[in-house]
């Protein structure tokens, strides 16, 4: 109850610029027209957007060198100064009201690639990172994500075997390592045929995210496919 007081009581700030804002949604208008929203022409496997104009459907570089185990993924903004903060909000600072306003924007942004899923399921955390955040934003956003498009959660589809070094400071060759035998796909659930859509805040490496898509297509899902706030470039 006193927290819900408090939120009424204090003026909402902009996460960029901390300008008060009239709603919560975590950013005013100027800031929200600095966001580098990721556009086509992208790469129509991983996302990675191109810097010049193509025509039609490419795979870039890195998918055809090594192809991801995920069958599509899709970010909704660039990770920069501008997105940084109201990122950062949401994963680190408590802001899970945020992911109202993510969701929105990636339903719009992603609607066509997200209308056939059959499960919507978050990336794992680092178990001290949950203990000490006491949330996991992926699965907040997941569950944001099921609510607009009335399409199934299933939060632990992906389960931990065992405890693994936080990521963030590790090399994508590293962070394989770091997973590898740490994940399985929950054997309660009956996955088979389905399209599963996983749910991350941030797309870095794509270690994670490829790691869960390799289980999932062991599993003999029909495609696994990835939606993120955030890519780094």
């Amino acid at each position: 109850m006193l927290s819900n007081v408090i939120d009424y009581v204090l003026p909402h700030r902009c996460a960029s610029c901390s300008e008060l804002i009239t709603e919560d949604s975590g950013i005013c208008g100027k800031c929200f027209q600095k966001l580098n929203f990721i556009t086509s022409p992208y790469c129509n496997i991983c996302g990675f957007p191109f810097a010049f104009a193509i025509e039609g459907q490419i795979v870039c570089g890195n998918c055809i060198a090594t192809p991801p185990k995920y069958d599509l993924a899709r970010s909704l903004l660039k990770f920069d100064e501008n997105s940084k903060n109201l990122l950062y909000g949401f994963k680190y600072n408590d802001k899970t009201h945020y992911a109202k306003f993510f969701s929105k924007l990636l339903i719009a942004r992603y609607r066509k690639e997200m209308h056939d899923v059959d499960i919507i399921t978050p990336v794992l955390m680092n178990r001290f990172k949950r203990l000490l955040r006491n949330y996991n934003p992926p699965q907040v956003l997941a569950k944001e994500i099921s609510n607009l498009l009335n399409k199934q959660i299933v939060p632990d589809l992906l389960i931990k075997t065992k405890w693994t070094k936080p990521q963030a400071s590790l090399t994508k060759s590293q962070r394989q390592k770091n997973l590898a035998g740490s994940i399985k796909v929950n054997s309660k659930y009956d996955i088979r045929d389905k399209i599963i859509l996983l749910i991350d805040d941030v797309k870095t490496t794509g270690a994670t995210s490829d790691m869960c898509s390799f289980l999932l297509k062991s599993a003999d899902v029909k495609s696994a496919k990835l939606m993120t706030i955030c890519m780094t470039l």
